[in-house]
């Protein structure tokens, strides 16, 4: 079934390819999740003194609260059972299908990882740190001036970079360092090469980097084998 926002005069409502309206007249409507396809939910606005916006199911029911804000990333777009909300009280939170609220309440939450379906984690923000929480709101990590969401917020494998003051580390989940020091402007390109062992993996990393710079980072199985091609491109 294919759905459509029609507007009448300053309201919009949705229809399906019927011509059924199946959907309230709101202030706004969004075309992410149910119109493009992706989910049977959608995000609504109204207007008072301040904006608020809500999500509905398919048959009209409202199976969120009013919030200040609601990103697409998760259940709208049909990635997961979760769903971004900013509170009244301007702190982010994450809230499953049913309303439950999942996690604590912080000044940002990414979508990366638990929302966006790739795995049971999350970094959160809180005065101006971030850490790694899992979907029952167990802290993962420490808190580090920043965490990078590739490794285990991805679901990519066990492992992740914290960094403090421009030095990361790669540490396990259980919170053991796998990794000597190194400097942040090593992740700031495309893709970092490293190796434990005879297993080779990869993260985001610039390849312009010597090869006596990659060593820095040859101290972590990211849980994924790569071919021969990586040994000749890093000339071991």
């Amino acid at each position: 079934m294919r759905y459509e926002i029609r507007r009448e005069g300053s309201e919009y409502a949705i229809f399906d390819e019927n011509g059924n309206q199946i959907s309230q007249w709101y202030d706004e409507i969004y075309p992410y999740g149910l119109v493009e396809g992706k989910s049977e939910y959608y995000i609504v606005k109204k207007g008072s003194v301040f904006d608020r916006y809500a999500i509905f199911h398919r048959d009209g029911d409202c199976i969120s609260g009013w919030h200040r804000k609601i990103i697409p990333d998760g259940l709208i777009n049909g990635q997961s059972e979760y769903y971004l909300a900013l509170t009244d009280e301007m702190f982010w939170v994450i809230f499953d299908v049913n309303g439950r609220q999942i996690s604590d309440t912080f000044e940002d939450i990414y979508p990366d990882g638990l929302v966006r379906g790739e795995s049971e984690y999350y970094i959160a923000r809180r005065d101006e740190k971030e850490a790694i929480f899992d979907k029952d709101g167990n802290q993962i990590s420490d808190w580090f001036d920043s965490v990078y969401p590739y490794g285990l917020v991805k679901g990519e494998c066990d492992y992740y970079v914290g960094c403090n003051r421009g030095t990361c580390t790669i540490y396990h989940k259980s919170g053991m360092m796998v990794s000597p020091d190194f400097p942040e402007e090593y992740l700031d390109k495309s893709e970092v090469y490293f190796r434990m062992g005879d297993t080779f993996g990869s993260l985001n990393f610039d390849k312009k980097y010597s090869k006596e710079s990659y060593f820095v980072v040859f101290k972590c199985d990211i849980g994924k084998v790569k071919g021969e091609n990586y040994l000749t491109l890093l000339n071991i």
